[in-house]
């Protein structure tokens, strides 16, 4: 396999599609890319923005120029000598009637033939959670009627734009009384058999092609509407049933994606539906024209490992095969999943042990136990509502799994027992299957247990079967219900440590937002350069092929962004006052009836305002403007996911309305008294950030990992959470060197120049970088703390990466260089063993004197970053 030297992840759609992606090849060859990684290309819902909610695994969206227009995008990424990755969904599809699989599951109900394709539990009606209020309120308020679908040649429930298809077996019922005109469809509908709905389909088709028979069954579908009873009893006949998008979370039978109930979830462990669904994106790796593949949320499946080996088996030894999977703090890849590697969201958790100050004061002596009490009540508050149909469903399965000679108890006891079993795991899953539990999984079981039963005493009895399911089917009566349960619990445990830490804690916690981020420990605190390169050995040793990601279409914020909020760990003194400061500033633009927005809400829209914050002056009302809309939808969404005054399926408008209207008022261009106190504060945090930012930069091209640039991340990345790191972007040309002795000004073109010099090189070191040892390297001197070094080294070739970190206090106005006078007398410890070689800076061109003590002020001459190689 050809290992990608770097790749470029691009975001389809949003106006960009196939043939504009042809546009950037020169642009991705010039920055030393091999591998485009592009979204989801395959059929999603009219007007996706981002192409997971895919309605046709086998049909390569059109609106993105399709089979041809993607032939034609990798004909020409071959001939520049790039490959593409492919990001595949095995978990779920759009739950949308486009979707043709879902459509026939609607209509014909679990004799349909994708019924089994799809995660439902058949006990019940399928649920369709689409209306806004329930089916008898907007039945009365004339919003649902009948109709015929002429796309699909169905009758149907008509509800706004949306088609429900009725099962046949309702249409005579709806044919009562129709006229003669109607006899044909009558006979159609008397015949009809899911097991041939080809020729059902062909025959309705026929029987109303004459305009006079689709005349006269509008006519009659208009008379039955009026008649509100009859449509409710035709409700009822339905193998579903419309209900509010509000009940979803209370009432749902099927697996939903988090709580999209607009995705739905697949049983891809099932052969048949892994055909269907991996058919034309398995023939374009066989047929050469894809080299990767990325398979997205891992952690939803039921069997994640088999599916990764037969995803192997069918992709070949050939193709790369990384997996999105948020690893917690010292928890590796399974051992035994054949794939090269992550995304990369750990790497990013290692940077922030880079760039922040281990010995601030930001993190208290209680800052862990406080964490853990917090996100085990966001976990439990998810638990309790947004998840709450999935807690029943685990419920009834645990209550038919107990022993007969089991003390008696109640659903509620149990759901207790459920969500405080779920609320124990310190990670996203286990791995358990028919195969058995590995010691890590065992031993994560047992820590569960523990803990559920020290937090809920009063179901300790419940919680231990439930562990005990968990590890084993030994002993259990029904072996099936008990796979279930283990399977179910696994897909659960995983979405609600995703939305508790990083869809709602994050959006509590305001003091720390460089924190926060996907991927990241919620009681995690900075260990320093010493932890960074004890992750880098572990990643060189685990997974030195997994992508190094630093900014992605999930992360909470641009990576520039990222970098400089780092900064305040640094002077979280000097932030407190400014934040105090601006409160006072800034109090008349409060709505004190609403009491909006409160300290802690404040604080964290100071931080994404830095965050998002221009690099020189704003200068035009216009671009202030702008910033202000950003950060007012970014304001919306942060509230949501906190779910404390507001949230998705109760927002409170009024709250909300008070704390845009607070931005509004204070990013208002005449509050001169603010906005100027506030790009004067900024300006150091700003300078030490874009030093941060070449030093991430830096780091991520030369650390072991696969380099992985976001669409244009390669200049000034300062974007807020989705979508406004979805906008579109234009490349800039790369300048041919690096600028010398470089202002701020200059700070985009360093950062594209360095990343295209140190691409271009690793093109020429591949198996330097490729199986490098990692190797940290010593600074020694009274600066020794604000630098950190390490060395790539095979039995023939070295290379030395050296980068400043801590710097906010020694930055000057203007320049991106740090003054020389901060290393005086700090040094670059040659290895012992290794012998001296004389060294070329490839950001400078300059050559390092070789010594066993090498003076960092030569190394930083020139340039703020050093990426050193044998001269």
């Amino acid at each position: 396999m050809s290992l990608p030297n770097a790749t470029y992840r691009l975001q389809f759609r949003n106006g960009m599609d196939f043939e504009k992606a042809v546009g950037l090849i020169p642009h991705l060859v010039r920055l030393g890319i091999s591998h485009l990684y592009a979204s989801p290309i395959f059929s999603a819902v009219s007007g996706s923005t981002h192409g997971y909610d895919i309605v046709d695994f086998n049909e390569i969206d059109p609106t993105l120029g399709g089979l041809e227009g993607f032939a034609r995008l990798v004909g020409e990424l071959k001939a520049h000598g790039l490959g593409i990755i492919l990001d595949i969904v095995p978990n779920h599809m759009a739950a949308h009637l486009e979707n043709s699989w879902w459509h026939s599951v609607v209509e014909w109900g679990q004799s349909s033939a994708f019924a089994g394709y799809f995660d439902v539990d058949w006990r019940q009606p399928l649920t369709l959670p689409f209306l806004g209020a329930s089916f008898e309120e907007e039945l009365a308020a004339a919003k649902i009627r009948l109709a015929f679908d002429r796309d699909r040649n169905c009758l149907a429930f008509a509800y706004y734009d949306a088609l429900y298809p009725l099962n046949p077996a309702s249409y005579p019922a709806v044919l009562e009384g129709c006229s003669s005109a109607l006899n044909g469809l009558v006979a159609v509908a008397n015949r009809a058999e899911s097991t041939d709905a080809a020729a059902f389909r062909a025959g309705i088709t026929s029987a109303v092609e004459m305009l006079s028979v689709a005349a006269a069954l509008d006519e009659h579908l208009q008379r039955a509407s009026t008649d509100k009873p009859f449509l409710e009893r035709l409700h009822q006949m339905q193998s579903w049933r419309l209900t509010s998008w509000k009940t979803a979370r209370d009432h749902l039978s099927y697996r939903r994606f988090f709580e999209i109930a607009g995705l739905v979830g697949l049983r891809v462990e099932d052969p048949a539906v892994f055909e269907a669904t991996h058919r034309c994106v398995l023939g374009l790796v066989e047929a050469g024209l894809v080299d990767g593949l990325r398979v997205d949320h891992i952690d939803g499946l039921a069997d994640p490992e088999n599916y990764l080996l037969r995803l192997r088996e069918r992709a070949g030894a050939h193709a790369y095969i990384i997996v999105e999977k948020i690893l917690e703090a010292s928890e590796p890849l399974p051992e035994n999943w054949p794939v090269d590697g992550t995304t990369g969201y750990e790497f990013i958790s290692a940077l922030a042990d880079l760039l922040t100050d281990e010995s601030s004061e930001l993190w208290s002596d209680g800052h862990r136990s406080a964490t853990e009490r917090a996100v085990t009540e966001c976990k439990l508050q998810l638990l309790s509502h947004n998840f709450n149909t999935e807690v029943k469903r685990l419920t009834g399965l645990a209550t038919c799994l107990r022993d007969d000679d089991a003390p008696p108890t109640d659903d509620e006891r149990m759901a207790e027992a459920v969500r405080r079993s779920i609320a124990a795991m310190p990670v996203y899953r286990t791995y358990l299957s028919g195969r058995g539990a590995s010691e890590r999984d065992r031993q994560i079981l047992g820590e569960i247990g523990s803990e559920a039963r020290a937090a809920a005493p009063e179901v300790g009895a419940e919680i231990a079967m439930i562990v005990v399911r968990l590890k084993s089917n030994d002993g259990c009566a029904d072996r099936q219900l008990a796979a279930q349960f283990r399977t179910r619990f696994q897909q659960l445990s995983g979405a609600v440590m995703a939305k508790a830490v990083e869809d709602t804690f994050f959006y509590r916690r305001g003091d720390f937002l460089a924190a926060n981020e996907v991927g990241a420990a919620a009681d995690w605190t900075p260990g320093g350069v010493d932890r960074f390169h004890e992750k880098m050995r572990e990643r060189a040793s685990r997974s030195p092929t997994g992508l190094s990601a630093t900014s992605t279409h999930d992360t909470k914020r641009g990576e520039d962004a990222r970098a400089r909020l780092h900064v305040i760990s640094e002077a979280p003194e000097l932030w407190a006052d400014a934040v105090g400061r601006w409160g006072d500033m800034n109090r008349a633009h409060h709505q004190p009836a609403s009491e909006a927005p409160e300290a802690s809400v404040e604080q964290l829209l100071y931080q994404s305002l830095l965050g998002a914050w221009p690099i020189g002056s704003l200068r035009h009302e216009k671009e202030l403007s702008s910033l202000r809309e950003r950060m007012e939808t970014f304001a919306v969404k942060a509230l949501r996911e906190a779910k404390l005054r507001t949230s998705w399926d109760a927002p409170d408008e009024q709250y909300e309305a008070a704390v845009t209207g607070f931005l509004h008022g204070i990013l208002g261009w005449r509050n001169r008294e603010f906005l100027d106190d506030f790009e004067r504060t900024a300006a150091p945090f700003i300078r030490a950030g874009l030093i941060n930012s070449l030093s991430q930069t830096l780091v991520k091209l030369t650390a072991p990992g696969i380099p992985d640039i976001y669409q244009g991340s390669e200049r000034l990345d300062l974007s807020l959470v989705d979508p406004d790191n979805r906008r579109g972007y234009s490349p800039h040309p790369s300048l041919s060197e690096l600028p010398q002795g470089p202002t701020i000004s200059d700070f985009e073109d360093c950062k594209q120049a360095l990343i295209g010099l140190c691409l271009n090189y690793r093109h020429r070191a591949t198996i330097l970088f490729a199986e490098g040892e990692y190797r940290p390297l010593r600074v020694q001197g009274p600066a020794a703390r604000h630098a950190a070094a390490f060395m790539r080294r095979t039995e023939n070739e070295l290379c030395i990466t050296v980068v400043p970190r801590l710097v906010l206090r020694h930055v000057d106005a203007g320049s991106l260089s740090l003054p020389a006078g901060l290393w005086r007398d700090t040094y670059l410890l040659w290895p012992e063993n290794c012998e001296t070689k004389q060294l070329l800076n490839l950001a400078t061109g300059g050559t390092v004197e070789s010594q066993r003590r090498i003076p960092m002020a030569e190394i930083f001459r020139g340039f703020p970053v050093a990426f050193l190689v044998p001269g």
